[in-house]
């Protein structure tokens, strides 16, 4: 199956009081280029991140974003720090040895609102981990389906613009023979009226040199090569981008031979419009991967 390197794919879940989403774009790209976006928190799993992305794609520019944040219920169940309450309770205490009765005493509510003694809740990295690692798939697998969906319509154009090509070749097939023939007779009548006697033998060399140089016999056969092997390369599928724009390369470089080798309107026409869709598949191409 072709794959276009636009796509678009995000996905989301939720662990124990913490928010994640995981959003991935593409476009076209000569090379795989990630950039990533994540928490600072979450660095350490930049290296498994871009592993999993590049087992997944081939081709493109890849933009990635990760977001860690808390749901609402996580904002109704605080949690003590430990090491903060007992600083608290050791510094109250020498207070209270030092100063006796002439201090008011501390209630619970304020030790909680002492700074740091009443934090969030968080999520230790080793279960942030799991849930990361699957948004992170199934946004790839999101965007790896609008990649195809875009890919098969790609493939569907270039199929499209094959066969306009070959009615292009048919067209020159058939204009050839008589744009020949009236080379041939405009070559003689022409010489008929400059010179008295004609020599055969000589007009017959000069048509041969003339049908060797117009001949596009060769340049038509490796033209339908080059339209077979792009068909067959679209339905074997995978990653073929770069093998389908050195195939316009080479049908561009036939386009350009007929139409230097061209002795008739109609020949020329034909491999114009044949340069015009070679030249439309290429803009199609740059986006497959």
């Amino acid at each position: 199956m072709i794959h276009s390197m636009t796509g678009f794919g995000r996905a989301e879940a939720d662990q124990q009081g913490s928010s994640l989403q995981v959003e991935i774009r593409s476009v076209n790209q000569r090379h795989l280029d990630i950039y990533l976006r994540l928490p600072e928190t979450l660095n350490s799993l930049e290296a498994k991140i871009r592993e999993q992305v590049k087992q997944t794609l081939a081709r493109g520019k890849v933009d990635i974003g990760i977001r860690l944040g808390t749901t609402t219920d996580s904002e109704s169940a605080p949690a003590i720090n430990q090491s903060k309450l007992e600083g608290v309770l050791t510094l109250l205490h020498t207070i209270a040895e030092r100063a006796g009765d002439t201090v008011a005493k501390a209630n619970a509510l304020d030790i909680l609102q002492w700074d740091g003694v009443l934090e969030k809740q968080r999520v230790g990295i080793e279960q942030i981990e799991p849930v990361l690692m699957g948004c992170l798939t199934e946004a790839l697998a999101l965007l790896t389906e609008s990649r195809q969906r875009e890919g098969a319509s790609l493939a569907t154009t270039l199929q499209e613009r094959v066969s306009d090509i070959r009615a292009q070749i048919e067209r020159i097939n058939s204009a050839y023979p008589a744009a020949r023939e009236g080379y041939h007779t405009r070559l003689r009548q022409k010489l008929e009226d400059t010179v008295i006697n004609i020599d055969e033998q000589r007009l017959a060399q000069e048509l041969v040199i003339f049908a060797q140089k117009s001949d596009l016999e060769e340049e038509l056969d490796r033209l339908n090569v080059h339209l077979n092997e792009m068909l067959r390369i679209l339905a074997e599928g995978g990653p073929c981008g770069r093998k389908l724009d050195f195939l316009m390369q080479e049908l561009n470089r036939e386009a350009n031979t007929i139409a230097s080798k061209s002795i008739h309107t109609d020949i020329t026409q034909a491999a114009v419009e044949m340069k015009v869709l070679i030249e439309q598949m290429r803009e199609q191409i740059q986006n497959i991967e």
